[in-house]
């Protein structure tokens, strides 16, 4: 009789958590639950609950991987906690020095940096992996921007100016230590509250919002000028986005009537539905990751007034291995 090592050369192991990574065709038997499973690639990307936020709140920023992530700042009120994710769990932390929301970000779990924010400031400030210290400031003080990049080699664009709260199209680069102005500045129509992914040299913004109501614009940068993209299908502002300019996720946000779930996939020219939305619809989140593998997190629903979420959501893109359990039927 045929057997699965005959074929394959060894046994099914037995094991009591499934394993990670997981590579196509991989079988195994989880003692645990009791069931044979399967690492299956899907045919669309799925999103899957992660580990619940510490602290509930909507308006943060977010920055590194879906298995180490940053997520920090934002509204419960003005905070300036931090938290970590490892892939399951966050864990608190070190403080920003000032408390603010609606700011944008940039980097990695362990070097990161956070600018601009609430009523429009320029204060930026450079995370480690356990502590936040003072950067240069921006020379054009903003809240709701877009920002990409490294902690060395970051790019800021757009939002609102400060006290005056006036749109603003300007484009800064930061080298680590200083904010230089660019002579670029956005094209298309003046915002705030848009998603942002890729580098310094090579960014893209999509969404956002101007009276009188969200957008579905998409502009993308090349080191010297911006241009426009492929619009989203879905117009929205205060969405999560990840990724490159030529492999970018864009999910969540609210268009002018309610908070949506929905999630779309940008391949440098133009943005495609992905079937599966988030399990719970919610504007003004945390994100970070890629296209492939992000985390969408924190956030309010609908009506704004709605209590802000804590929960943290996992997305898996289309034609990577997933675990299946093996059924009889």
């Amino acid at each position: 009789m045929t057997t699965y090592k005959g074929i394959n050369g060894f046994a099914v192991q037995s094991v009591a958590t499934d394993p990670s990574p997981l590579d196509e065709g991989q079988v195994w038997y989880n003692n645990a639950t009791y069931a044979f499973k399967l690492a299956a690639v899907t045919t669309a990307g799925t999103w899957a609950a992660g580990g619940n936020l510490n602290t509930a709140r909507a308006r943060l920023a977010g920055a590194g991987t879906q298995t180490a992530g940053l997520g920090f700042g934002g509204y419960t009120p003005p905070t300036g906690a931090t938290e970590e994710y490892d892939g399951s769990a966050w864990t608190t932390g070190g403080t920003m020095g000032t408390a603010r929301f609606t700011l944008a970000a940039a980097g990695t779990q362990t070097s990161a940096l956070g600018f601009g924010g609430t009523g429009g400031t320029s204060s930026t400030e450079e995370y480690d992996g356990t502590s936040w210290s003072a950067g240069g400031s921006l020379n054009t003080s903003r809240a709701g921007s877009g920002g990409c990049g490294t902690q060395t080699a970051a790019l800021a664009f757009g939002g609102l100016d400060g006290p005056g709260s006036t749109f603003n199209q300007a484009t800064e680069s930061y080298n680590g230590t200083s904010w230089t102005s660019l002579p670029a500045s956005m094209v298309g129509t003046a915002r705030y509250l848009f998603g942002s992914a890729g580098t310094q040299t090579s960014a893209l913004a999509f969404g956002g919002y101007r009276a009188p109501g969200s957008r579905d614009l998409t502009e993308e940068y090349d080191g010297t000028s911006w241009t426009v993209g492929g619009a989203l299908g879905t117009a929205r502002y205060g969405l999560g986005g990840c990724g490159t300019q030529t492999s970018a996720l864009a999910f969540g946000g609210r268009t002018d009537t309610a908070s949506t779930g929905s999630t779309e996939l940008y391949n440098g020219t133009s943005w495609t539905s992905n079937p599966n939305s988030m399990s719970t619809a919610r504007f003004r989140i945390g994100s970070c990751g890629t296209q492939t593998a992000a985390l969408g997190f924190g956030g309010v629903a609908t009506p704004a007034t709605s209590p802000m979420i804590a929960s943290t959501e996992e997305f898996t893109g289309a034609g990577s291995p997933v675990t299946k359990t093996i059924t009889t039927s």
